[in-house]
């Protein structure tokens, strides 16, 4: 039998993890804050759905980041969230400072982010922390495929309050359309807000409703639109 590779290790370090904090997975309803009073203000109920995908688009420096890690330090003293790191960037001290208990983030790093400095993943296209190229006759690559499993489980589990995933996928990538709607779908079953932050051109996903953030005259402005990707903008707020 060959050795474990460093992917079949990462997983089995997941799935050992989620079986030691997993909890009755319960249909979870209703939202939760973001703690951003500009963020909230434009999102139906005052925050984010519970059991269902938000999507937060928008470029280099937008506040995808920001935004989710706010969510996350708005949590209850007994919730749980992760953040899967497909771009290696996500700075744990920089978090903690956004008041995130770090004692309840699971970050989950797959093996292509791993070792990567925060913020010094080039940005073109397969380059550390950009776009994976897709393999047009075997479809997703292995770390790709170690991201979406990772995000799947996560939000299926019931574990975890809030689950963001920040990976770099491009729109056109095979099977990505269907690990999207997968990703839908645990939502569902776990109840946890789970924070889609897209990447630019790539990859959409079936979301609830969809957060784009923009600067401008450098300040972020935050617009609504709901029924996910394919709906019309709503309002805008500026966020500080």
């Amino acid at each position: 039998m060959s050795p474990p590779t460093e992917h079949h290790l990462v997983i089995a370090r997941l799935r050992e993890e989620i079986r030691r904090i997993e909890r009755s997975p319960a249909r979870r309803e209703g939202w939760i804050a973001s703690g951003l009073a500009e963020v909230d203000a434009v999102l139906p109920g005052g925050g984010f759905p519970k059991g269902a995908l938000s999507e937060l688009t928008g470029g280099p420096a937008s506040g995808k980041t920001a935004v989710a890690l706010a969510l996350f330090a708005s949590l209850g003293p007994g919730d749980l969230a992760a953040y899967v790191d497909g771009r290696g960037e996500l700075y744990p001290p920089a978090a903690a400072a956004l008041g995130v208990d770090l004692a309840r983030l699971l970050v989950v790093r797959p093996p292509s982010a791993r070792g990567v400095a925060p913020g010094a993943g080039a940005r073109g296209a397969g380059g550390p922390g950009g776009p994976v190229e897709p393999d047009r006759r075997r479809g997703p690559s292995p770390e790709v495929r170690a991201g979406l499993w990772a995000a799947e489980a996560l939000l299926a589990s019931g574990a975890f309050a809030a689950v963001a995933i920040d990976l770099p996928i491009p729109r056109a990538l095979p099977g990505a359309d269907a690990a999207a709607r997968r990703l839908q779908a645990a939502a569902e079953r776990g109840g946890a807000v789970g924070l889609w932050l897209a990447p630019g051109k790539g990859l959409r996903v079936p979301a609830a409703l969809r957060i784009e953030l923009v600067v401008e005259g450098g300040r972020v402005v935050a617009r609504r639109a709901l029924g996910g990707a394919a709906a019309g903008g709503g309002g805008s707020h500026r966020v500080a």
